[in-house]
């Protein structure tokens, strides 16, 4: 009996041993199988267009809502709408007008933040092409993406009455190469990226001419998170703590943008990235986040989403009517931020 005691006596001190050594190792007690896989389809290459993402994940604010993330890259070629309707991702980040049109043509996707709340997306020409406005891509060469971001291109193209036989429609790729190059009359630019490019390229501002969607009431809100309608439904546990995380992320980023760009630039897996465009880039973005101190971090404005389907409507990107409340959802934000 007492050897069996002792033998009790010994057991429990390794225990505490243990423990004490899981405890001061630094290393989390969760076990991996604790944490759940998520994956997020961005648009684009991994730049400061989703650096709130970037930070949550390099700060380890996803970990602490139990998420492994992984921020899948994307590309000219790659739809996130695609990808998450056909369960090859959980969530996504899309244009709102996009994610619009994605939802009109059946996929049970649905907004869960308005990211950026402002328009960022242009249309560039060079001033010695004598391209003033959309009338003037007649017989030219312009560039857009297609399939991810064209929504707002084509309903621009019917209000200014122009068929698709009238210019030549041309995918643009994920560099400015070829409007550098005199390839492309019109490119398609984001404000806070290929228009610096261009820029940076030597060409000087007030030999641009710029095209703004706002200036033909197109000024659409731009990138969103979403996911399925049926990950809202069925785990709203998920979804929240991705938003609340994501959320985090951005209100740093924004209001830390050289650590921001920091960060981004150790995700860019090619080595291209220079840390002066991602700062800038940064900055831009950060303007398109918090446009305004009255409308809070990812909240979707109803009447945003009302103007966008009724006008995309209007000019026939959307053959048949979308209710604002199939595109977006502010149940998921409002329990992120009630804490």
């Amino acid at each position: 009996m007492r050897h069996m005691a002792i033998s009790k006596y010994a057991l429990l001190a390794l225990t505490v041993l243990v423990m004490l050594t899981a405890c001061t190792s630094g290393k989390p007690v969760e076990t991996p199988a604790a944490m759940q896989a998520v994956t997020l389809q961005l648009q684009w290459f991994p730049q400061a267009q989703f650096a709130g993402y970037y930070v949550a994940l390099e700060k380890g604010w996803y970990a602490e809502e139990g998420l492994d993330v992984t921020v899948r890259a994307g590309g000219p070629d790659i739809s996130p709408a695609t990808a998450v309707a056909g369960g090859n991702a959980d969530f996504g980040t899309y244009m709102l007008a996009d994610l619009a049109s994605a939802v009109q043509q059946g996929q049970a996707l649905i907004s869960i933040a308005q990211i950026q709340q402002q328009n960022g997306l242009l249309l560039l020409a060079l001033k010695s092409s004598g391209i003033d406005d959309p009338t003037d891509f007649v017989g030219k060469r312009v560039g857009v993406w297609l399939g991810s971001w064209d929504a707002q291109f084509r309903a621009l193209m019917t209000q200014q009455s122009l068929s698709d036989n009238q210019y030549q429609l041309v995918s643009q790729g994920f560099s400015m190469d070829a409007f550098l190059a005199g390839d492309l009359d019109v490119a398609s630019a984001m404000i806070y990226n290929e228009y610096h490019v261009v820029l940076e390229s030597g060409v000087a501002a007030n030999d641009l001419n710029i095209i703004d969607y706002a200036d033909y009431g197109l000024d659409f809100p731009g990138d969103t998170l979403f996911t399925t309608k049926e990950l809202v439904e069925q785990n709203p546990d998920l979804c929240v703590r991705m938003l609340r995380a994501s959320l985090r992320g951005w209100e740093y980023a924004v209001a830390n943008p050289e650590e921001a760009a920091d960060i981004v630039l150790k995700y860019d897996v090619t080595g291209t990235q220079t840390r002066e465009h991602q700062l800038s880039m940064m900055r831009e973005v950060a303007l398109l986040v918090k446009s305004s101190d009255i409308r809070p971090l990812g909240y979707t404005d109803r009447a945003d989403v009302l103007r966008v389907v009724d006008t995309l409507q209007r000019y026939g990107v959307l053959a048949s009517p979308v209710q604002p409340d199939e595109v977006y959802t502010n149940t998921i934000w409002e329990s992120a931020t009630s804490d």
